[in-house]
């Protein structure tokens, strides 16, 4: 099962205006997001993370659980949440510049980067469902002026905190938030 939430700024970005405009275009995984993909996901003290984020996180422990300890991390999901995020815009070309000091992305480069995070998301589902055991998938993609992040957990029990996330006052202008159940 397959469900789809989204914030009105995300909803409003990929939602054709009228019955002639032509079907949005899905922006293609380019050869660092096949690399990610291929190299697939490991198990990690209950914990499932891309294999290619194993030791990203600089002075965070090899294994799930004390890395949670050590980072402040709230359980499994919270360790997920942060150690398979990454940016999309460091995946495929868009114009990035630099206004007043900080980055800015233009709001069409944030949209065509939230339709790769839904590309994305099913390529997720996919490494999930050939999992010996599939397991429940939340996959979020927040987009703003400034970055597009892509994100996945397992959901588990007691996950109420991270459906809170797009509701905090200083969310991503675009969100959006897509589970898979086996």
């Amino acid at each position: 099962m397959l469900t789809i939430r989204m914030n009105e700024a995300a909803a409003s970005a990929l939602r054709p205006l009228t019955t002639v405009d032509p079907p949005p275009t899905v922006p293609a995984l380019g050869q660092e997001l096949r690399d990610k993909f291929t190299e697939g996901l490991t198990y990690n003290d209950g914990a499932w993370i891309f294999t290619e984020h194993i030791g990203q996180w600089a002075g965070a422990p090899a294994s799930a659980s004390a890395a949670i300890t050590k980072m402040g991390w709230k359980n499994l999901s919270g360790y997920e949440w942060n150690v398979n995020a990454f940016h999309l815009e460091d995946y495929t070309p868009v114009h990035r510049e630099n206004l007043n000091g900080r980055p800015w992305i233009s709001h069409e480069d944030q949209v065509m980067l939230l339709k790769l995070g839904l590309v994305v998301a099913d390529n997720v589902f996919g490494l999930v469902r050939a999992l010996p055991e599939p397991i429940p998938v939340r996959c979020v993609i927040g987009a703003n002026d400034t970055c597009v992040v892509f994100r996945f957990h397992q959901i588990r029990c007691g996950d109420e905190w991270i459906d809170e996330v797009p509701k905090k006052p200083d969310d991503p202008d675009m969100m959006a938030v897509v589970d898979r159940h086996p």
